[in-house]
């Protein structure tokens, strides 16, 4: 399996959070499931495959995904299909990276997996075959930062307010931070939660919500001996029953059972084939 990962300096590196290109990748399970991480991501398929949206909990398909998506702010996990020998191209935005480069306003595209013609035209499959018939990754990273650079439409103003705002809350995910965010931000609190729907997708109250839910994460993927109580408390959570809850309603899983299904990377629980046969 070929995979190379990029970060984009200069310019697009306020924005742009990763470039992942993965070629012959060959995973033993059949779906995916995708926990909240607050990013963006267009999804470009290089391989041909019909990909599928499955609802979390019953994996009935929804929906298809081919040669390009976008996928929105996620407030609960979703499902995607884990293709045997794929290859994908995948840019991931930083939270109010892809307001610039969308050009719509992100709430509107919350929960969602929409298909990339709607929200960037036909440039996106301009791109595609781009990408298809590149040599090599380096290729692929340069062709795809151009592509990035022509797309970029800048509104310095409200994008420094919803940056202060992201870097405080990420800081400092505790309950009380908000208010105090908002007061320095100079902003009417409905003027803020406006400007911050737009360009991240979400309220800044639910953000902060995730996270504290993904710092959760990091947590207990790094600690070999769990403390719950001290994992709440240092994640900015009332109580040890507050952060369950919370965990279980972003999640689907208490924290113990994610520990025990979750696959190599952070965000994602693998279903094998055999769970579908049970269902």
């Amino acid at each position: 399996m070929e995979f190379q990962i990029h970060f984009p300096q200069g310019p697009l590196k306020p924005y742009i959070g990763s470039l992942t290109y993965f070629n012959g990748y060959d995973p033993s399970h059949i779906i995916e499931k995708l926990l909240p991480d607050a990013k963006v991501n267009i999804i470009i398929e290089l391989d041909e495959y019909d990909r599928y949206t499955f609802h979390p909990f019953t994996l009935e398909k929804r929906q298809k995904c081919t040669r390009a998506w976008v996928s929105g702010m996620h407030q609960k996990m979703i499902a995607f299909s884990a293709m045997r020998n794929s290859s994908l191209f995948v840019i991931q935005f930083k939270a109010g990276g892809s307001f610039p480069f969308l050009h719509i306003p992100l709430n509107q595209i919350n929960n969602l997996v929409v298909d990339a013609e709607q929200v960037l035209g036909n440039s996106i499959f301009e791109l595609r075959e781009k990408l298809m018939e590149a040599k090599n990754s380096s290729q692929r990273f340069f062709t795809v930062e151009q592509w990035l650079h022509k797309r970029a439409r800048h509104c310095p103003l409200p994008e420094s307010v919803v940056q202060f705002a992201i870097d405080q809350i990420q800081l400092n995910p505790s309950q009380g931070n908000l208010q105090e965010i908002v007061a320095k931000t100079g902003y009417s609190q409905k003027q803020f939660i406006h400007i911050f729907k737009k360009h991240v997708g979400l309220t800044p109250k639910f953000y902060q919500r995730i996270i504290r839910f993904n710092k959760a994460l990091l947590d207990i993927n790094q600690n070999h001996f769990l403390d719950w109580s001290q994992i709440s408390h240092d994640c900015g959570y009332y109580d040890q029953a507050h952060f369950i809850n919370e965990f279980k309603k972003f999640s689907g899983f208490n924290p113990s059972t994610y520990l025990k299904e979750k696959g190599e990377l952070l965000h994602y629980v693998p279903v094998f084939e055999e769970a579908l046969v049970q269902l």
